[in-house]
């Protein structure tokens, strides 16, 4: 039986994966390597209650399947902050756009090595975003 060493499968899956023509997104081998995605890109059709199968998220970003693996990558490490019990609570005394907010983040915040989203940084974000929203409403 051949052994293969976990970093060789990577190094070999990536260089598949940056060959092909198909894909212009680098394959996330590393937290640090996830790609941001524009709002609309993470959000269109986003039902955080049910999340779609692979194949769907493939024929979503069909001229990209490394795309596809980022999103799916970055709706995970968003459903793992949002149940959170500090993040539910957090969530219902934000107001009202917080998830439009949460999500706009989640599009393009970075990863921690967990792959995850670092829970301060990132509430840290929302609110910024609230807070700019806010006063574009206003002004």
């Amino acid at each position: 039986m051949v052994r293969v060493a976990p970093e060789d499968v990577v190094a070999r899956t990536t260089r598949v994966f940056e060959t092909n023509d198909m894909n212009s997104t680098p394959f996330p081998t590393r937290p640090m390597d996830v790609v941001a995605l524009n709002v609309q890109e993470f959000t269109s059709d986003l039902d955080m209650n049910n999340a779609p199968s692979l194949d769907v998220i493939c024929r979503r970003f069909v001229a990209d399947t490394n795309l596809a693996l980022v999103w799916l990558i970055r709706f995970r490490a968003l459903k793992a902050w949002c149940t959170r019990a500090d993040m539910v609570d957090w969530l219902h005394t934000t107001g009202a756009g917080a998830s439009q907010d949460v999500c706009e983040v989640a599009a393009s915040f970075q990863l921690n090595d967990r792959w995850e989203f670092d829970a301060e940084r990132f509430c840290s974000a929302v609110d910024v975003i609230a807070s700019q929203r806010s006063r574009h409403q206003q002004g």
